[in-house]
């Protein structure tokens, strides 16, 4: 999906990897995919949607008492989130033409590494590696041939292979994409 200079394939997954026979394609219904749940009381807080007149540029200062509380929700937020990767979720990766395709998203013991299956092929992705994570308006400043829409987040590696998944809503993108920041931000 990010465009490259003449090194090969820029996808983390072909379409190539997402053939498969009439069984296979059946094995798993959609009932039985563990998919990604978003934390009810999970809201969005944009600098654009919270910009105030006050020219804080919708920063909002908060109490001590304030501050544990929100340490204390993301704490819970990230542990779910670690919980669920750990035992593997299905998320829906975006293919160089647009289309999705199941891809079943773990995370080893250690937190360091993303595996990606899509059928019988997987990639893993060494966290460090992860050179961005873009979503939303974000993603209008990558140069990117696969088409991204505000429902997309991109993981952008270092060698400029990318891999991107599109969710049903924007809170469960932004949800993902702050959990996988905080992630990648926890090994630096």
């Amino acid at each position: 999906c990010c465009v490259q200079s003449d090194s090969g394939s820029e996808q983390v997954f072909s379409a190539s990897d997402t053939r498969l026979s009439e069984p296979e394609s059946l094995a798993l219904s959609t009932a039985e995919r563990k998919v990604l749940s978003v934390p009810p009381d999970f809201s969005i807080r944009s600098v654009d949607s919270a910009a105030s007149a006050d020219g804080s540029g919708g920063y909002v200062s908060l109490n001590e008492e304030q501050k544990a509380r929100e340490m204390g929700k993301l704490q819970h937020m990230i542990r779910d989130f670690v919980m669920e990767f750990l035992q593997g979720v299905y998320l829906d990766a975006v293919l160089e033409d647009g289309s999705l395709v199941p891809c079943r998203c773990l995370m080893d013991s250690k937190l360091t590494v993303l595996m990606l299956q899509v059928q019988s092929t997987t990639r893993q992705i060494d966290l460090t590696n992860i050179q961005d994570i873009c979503s939303g308006r974000e993603l209008r400043d990558l140069r990117v041939t696969t088409p991204l829409d505000d429902f997309c987040v991109t993981l952008v590696m270092a060698d400029d292979q990318c891999v991107s998944f599109k969710f049903p809503d924007v809170q469960s993108r932004e949800h993902f994409a702050t959990c996988m920041k905080v992630l990648r931000l926890a090994l630096d």
